[in-house]
């Protein structure tokens, strides 16, 4: 019997990961997307034009997706000691960081304008501190490419200051963080990462 249900906890988590890697692919595709209407038709604070709509359709989508993707991402990386509780608490920081600018993003397209500009700024805050934390915790694990982890300590804040320089830069960066992440999930575990869980637990008789 605890054969059958780890086995159906195994098969779990790999579905788990397998649609957090689709859920981070396409949250790259529709970061890539913003970023191309950012640059056609910049949203103001006023949401006027169907395209400003638009827009913000599909930065909920892809914060929504984003969710989906960190999910994956927590599973994969949970069995390994040295991902801890800094991963998890990185990953809960993370989630309510995006969650929150989702609720956000959803009222302004309902009210037609930029809405909740203080409650945008600590939502940022959040996400900043849960990306930086989950990005040294992956970084630590090794079970993605080390480049994740790095990409989520530099994508988020790197990307605000890029957004001063050119227009959507930021979701450009966005693409680039979930697109790498999306792939490494939808591949099978490195022998590294297999090792870097430490040794297994004596089968029991």
């Amino acid at each position: 019997m605890s054969s059958q249900s780890s086995r159906a906890g195994s098969e779990g988590s790999r579905q788990q990961v397998r649609l957090g890697g689709v859920a981070a692919l396409t949250a790259a595709g529709l970061c890539v997307l913003s970023s191309a209407l950012s640059q056609v038709a910049p949203v103001g604070t006023e949401y006027v034009t169907a395209t400003d709509y638009v827009h913000q359709l599909v930065l909920a989508a892809a914060y929504a997706a984003v969710l989906v993707a960190l999910r994956g991402l927590h599973v994969r990386q949970r069995p390994h000691p040295r991902y801890g509780r800094l991963g998890t608490i990185g990953t809960a920081l993370t989630a309510i960081g995006y969650g929150a600018v989702l609720v956000i993003v959803v009222i302004g397209a309902v009210a037609g304008s930029r809405v909740l500009n203080e409650a945008r700024i600590v939502a940022a805050a959040v996400l900043l501190v849960g990306s930086a934390a989950l990005g040294v915790a992956t970084l630590r694990a090794r079970a993605v490419p080390w480049w994740c982890g790095a990409l989520l300590l530099v994508a988020f804040p790197v990307g605000d200051i890029a957004n001063e320089v050119l227009d959507g830069a930021e979701g450009l960066l966005q693409a680039l963080l979930w697109g790498s992440v999306g792939v490494a999930l939808l591949k099978p575990p490195t022998p590294t990462s297999e090792a870097s869980r430490g040794p297994s637990a004596p089968a029991r008789r």
